[in-house]
This record gives C-alpha cells, sequence and structure tokens, in this order.
C-alpha cells in the first residue's frame, strides 16, 4: 500500500477516538479545531526477500489538545492516552492497509506547529506492509 493510504487509514481511525474533533491526513495550514491529530511520515526501514518486500514505517501522530500552555491542559490530553492506545491496538492492520501495527512509544509535552506552541502527545506508530514481488535479471 502506498504511504498516502496508510497515513489516510490512520486518520480515519482516529477520527474514531471519542473526543477528537479532527483527524488530518495531510498537515493543514494551521489549527482551529482541538483535540485534533496531525500525521507525518517518519523513517522508514525497508527489506527484501526473493518473493516478498517488507516496509516498516514510523508514523508520527501528533495529537494536539490545547493551544494554551497550562496545568487544566494537560488533565484534558491524560485521557487521550489510553484511549488511542485502545483504538489502535483493536485495529492492528488498520482496516486492512497493512500487515500489522503497533503504537511503540508516546511523549506528552509541548508541541510546536508552525510557530505556536501546544500541549499535546507525539505517539509513534509502526506500520509493517509486506508486498510480494518478483526480481527481472
Amino acid at each position: 500500500m502506498p504511504v498516502e493510504t496508510i497515513i489516510t487509514a490512520i486518520a480515519n481511525i482516529q477520527a474514531t477516538i471519542a473526543g477528537i474533533k479532527v483527524a488530518y491526513d495531510n498537515p493543514p495550514h494551521n489549527l482551529n479545531a482541538f483535540p485534533c491529530f496531525v500525521n507525518f511520515m517518519g523513517p522508514a526501514e525497508v527489506n527484501y526477500t526473493p518473493s516478498r518486500r517488507e516496509t516498516k514505517h514510523i508514523i508520527k501522530m501528533q495529537l494536539y489538545v490545547s493551544k494554551q500552555i497550562l496545568p487544566e491542559a494537560e488533565k484534558i490530553l491524560r485521557p487521550f492516552i489510553d484511549l488511542t492506545l485502545d483504538k489502535f491496538g483493536q485495529n492492528l492492520q488498520l482496516n486492512a492497509s497493512c500487515a500489522y501495527s503497533m503504537v511503540r512509544n508516546y511523549e506528552p509535552g509541548v508541541l510546536t506547529y508552525g510557530n505556536t506552541q501546544y500541549i499535546g502527545i507525539s505517539f509513534d506508530i509502526l506500520v509493517v506492509e509486506h508486498e510480494s514481488i518478483s526480481f527481472v535479471v
């Protein structure tokens, strides 16, 4: 699957998490609705066997909860940790767009988008896809 398909599948799943206003599969010019997810491509690793290509993508799932850096904002973001882990734990194949996926880590704190700081959580999700190939010599 193209990485665009994977990121769209991720955004579609994020949009079903309780309390999420919007999930972007492409970064918007600015953020207006909170909480929202913005997804970015991270590094990928590609491995080959004679009949298969395995690609391991890291997708950065950035959850922006509030434009204001206040203690109340951190209280708002805490439930989204388990909500996100549970939702992706229930859909390991991202609506049949990959072999499997798993959220590998998360880091709550201050996130920057454009020139503005937000309180939020950065999640890294590993997405593994397998494609059948045939080498032509």
